[in-house]
């Protein structure tokens, strides 16, 4: 089966532009903050409340689109990169089939660059990660995520099934497990399919916008929102009403969830800032509000924070019918995933006041071999509030280790490739103080 054209179906909307130069002087950290309408409204995300508890500290969120414009001021400092490549030599460093892949992969051109050539994907990486409190534009939902672009649309924001699969299985296996699909097509694919399938089994989120075609999903479904798969999230978007937006696609089995999609000002090519619309805008706030979530709580997996997204989803009257849950409630998600005790009437977790005074160093062999197992180590130091190490491979959680007790673990790898381990440090109630990654990788027996 050839593969299926799929593009952006929403975001082609844009209504004003704004340089960074052109930024009105304001009291706020970020001059733009006032006019984001999704961020500074509590009702319309959530957000200011989760933003008590964390900002996205350190997760990664994959955004599968265009590209990304490495050098905006909101997004620069955002950035994944690969620790296994070396910028511009022309040499597939790490050995995992892509050449000079730093920040994220080129799909449609392998070896070029993943930057942005059309916008599309810039605006989208804004709304989840713009940096916050630095003097310039606005804020993303995760201000401290991190963003690997992937790019799968050409200039035209034109790719296809084919090139979004491959996209999707890089993604997944340089540690992603959170991706933004703000691409539709009208029909799937056999690669396709398998793609959301195997990020599925790693654990890991796709989150999609449900399209622009003013249409029921349940009746005439779009791509890949429409796959059945648990772990793929289907995102519809809503005006500043609350209200559907005209174009959003809807569907009472087929849409999970809604967030904010009109008029939505973000990060634009050209260090600048515009206004899009549609659901490629719905979708990166669920996005970011995963990210949020998954710092707080990063012994969880992503199954159960998709579950506090969409049980805490309010039910408007304006929504009622349209979709299986509700709007974004990202605040009493929050709640959700922090109940009691867990709750911080503090900075919020990763936030430099609260790290201050904890550290940890993850320590651990560069390469091992297929079937031999891996050791971390972590020396933690500062104020001594760590009473509980929670030790994840690649998202997932595989010991927990009490203060005191030696400082190390290890795992069996059968699977070649990138792999990662994190170390997350608790206090005595379960709350997040501090955390550290490291990355290896397998190689063959031969």
């Amino acid at each position: 089966m050839p593969p299926r054209p799929i593009r952006p179906l929403a975001a082609l909307l844009t209504a004003l532009a704004l340089s960074a130069a052109a930024a009105p002087a304001q009291a706020a950290s970020d001059p733009l903050l006032p006019e984001q309408w999704a961020l500074n409204t509590p009702a319309a995300t959530g957000a200011p409340e989760a933003w008590t508890q964390s900002r996205g500290d350190g997760v990664l969120v994959a955004i599968l689109d265009s590209g990304v414009q490495f050098d905006h001021p909101d997004l620069a400092s955002k950035l994944w990169s690969n620790p296994g490549e070396v910028a511009g030599n022309g040499v597939d460093d790490d050995r995992n089939g892509h050449v000079d892949d730093v920040h994220g992969a080129n799909i449609i051109s392998p070896g070029a660059s993943a930057s942005d050539d059309e916008g599309h994907g810039t605006h989208v990486a804004g709304i989840v990660a713009a940096q916050a409190g630095n003097g310039a534009g606005g804020s993303g939902i995760a201000p401290g995520a991190r963003i690997m672009s992937v790019k799968v649309l050409d200039a035209n924001r034109v790719g296809n099934s084919s090139l979004l699969a491959r996209g999707v299985r890089y993604a997944v296996d340089e540690g992603a497990r959170i991706l933004n699909i703000s691409l539709n097509g009208d029909a799937t694919s056999p690669d396709l399919d398998d793609a959301l399938r195997y990020a599925d089994d790693k654990g890991a989120t796709v989150v999609t916008s449900a399209g622009n075609n003013s249409r029921d999903l349940d009746l005439r479904p779009s791509y890949p929102a429409s796959s059945p798969l648990p772990g793929v999230l289907s995102v519809t978007a809503t005006e500043r009403s609350g209200g559907l937006l005209p174009v959003a696609n809807r569907g009472l089995n087929a849409v999970d969830i809604a967030a904010p999609g009109g008029s939505i000002l973000s990060t634009a090519l050209g260090s600048r800032y515009e206004l899009r619309a549609g659901t490629s805008m719905a979708a990166p706030f669920v996005a970011g509000s995963l990210a949020l979530l998954a710092a707080a709580r990063p012994d969880l997996p992503q199954s159960a924070l998709r579950d506090a997204l969409l049980a805490s989803a309010p039910r408007s009257g304006l929504l009622a019918g349209m979709l299986r849950s509700g709007g974004l409630n990202v605040g009493a998600a929050m709640h959700r995933v922090l109940p009691g005790a867990l709750w911080r009437n503090a900075p919020a977790a990763g936030s430099a006041t609260a790290a201050a005074t904890e550290s940890v160093k993850v320590l651990s062999k560069a390469r091992v071999r297929s079937g031999r197992a891996s050791t971390v180590r972590w020396r933690g130091s500062g104020g001594g509030r760590v009473a509980t190490w929670r030790v994840l491979l690649d998202g997932r959680r595989v010991g927990t280790v009490t203060k005191g007790s030696r400082s190390l673990l290890r795992k069996r790898v059968s699977r070649t490739g990138r792999h990662r381990w994190k170390v997350v440090g608790l206090d005595a109630t379960g709350a997040k103080l501090v955390s550290a990654a490291r990355t290896f990788r397998v190689v063959g027996k031969g």
